[in-house]
């Protein structure tokens, strides 16, 4: 009878020692777990991709173009825009608006929005973030020099970006755009593709994306009949500042 009761005794102290085990192991693997979810976890959106949007039913738009160099092309651009009374944003590179203040400074009394380009025209993701910060920075210097107004926007160089380099820009004071659609004007497509890419992908929202250096050769001659479509069509064109009061503002890849 004592064997048996020792028997049990023994069993039953097994028992709890492999349910105590398991108890154990199940909880460092939860918290292994939980641990590894944490790091694995997805971003917020704003901090892993650019603006490109707004969410927004109404038919509004911001029409934006890059200036990196020239002195033949920002001009006609400028003539357009001012005749037309339209509203628009540049991204001007730090050494173009260093040696052309005078037109950087006739953009933004058109009603323009003067937003950065950034100084060395390389792709952020082969800067470090101290390179990020010095390359905003300096070509901060030169657009506040000219405009008083400090940028807040940065599109960058090559519409490089990821998640480093968002963050590293928001740090020294900057929002990542890139685009809704691209008129891929640099590429000189002809000037049907420009009108035809920029009047058929526009939405409620868009941030339309176009060049106005020297080396796009079609940009003011598409640029009229895209202003007439779109006014045709009911969008209202407005400054990127604008567009965000008009809805959420999307970050997507």
């Amino acid at each position: 009878m004592r064997i048996h009761t020792l028997k049990y005794r023994v069993t039953r102290a097994f028992m709890a020692l492999l349910i105590l085990i398991g108890l154990v192991a199940a909880s460092f693997w939860t918290s292994k777990q939980a641990t590894i979810f944490a790091q694995t976890s997805p971003l917020p959106a704003a901090d892993r991709y650019s603006l490109r949007d707004v969410e927004t039913t109404q038919k509004v738009a911001a029409l934006t173009f890059d200036i990196s160099w020239g002195t033949v092309m920002p001009p006609k651009v400028l003539s357009i825009i001012s005749r037309d009374h339209v509203p628009v944003t540049i991204f001007v590179s730090g050494p173009w608006a260093s040696q052309h203040p005078d037109i950087v400074k006739a953009y933004a009394a058109a009603g323009a929005e003067v937003e950065s380009h950034g100084w060395a025209h390389v792709n952020y993701s082969d800067l470090s973030n101290a390179g990020i910060a010095e390359n905003l920075m300096k070509a901060n210097a030169a657009i506040e020099k000219i405009t008083g107004k400090r940028a807040t926007f940065v599109r960058p160089p090559n519409g490089d970006f990821n998640s480093r380099t968002i963050m590293a820009s928001r740090a020294v004071g900057y929002t990542t755009v890139t685009w809704g659609t691209d008129s891929l004007d640099w590429m000189n497509p002809g000037v049907p593709t420009i009108i035809r890419r920029v009047t058929t992908r526009i939405h409620p929202g868009d941030i339309i994306l176009m060049h106005a250096s020297d080396t796009c050769k079609q940009t003011d001659i598409a640029l009229p009949t895209i202003l007439q479509d779109l006014k045709a069509k009911g969008y209202k064109l407005v400054t990127l500042k604008q567009l965000l009061t008009y809805g959420k503002p999307i970050y997507r890849g």
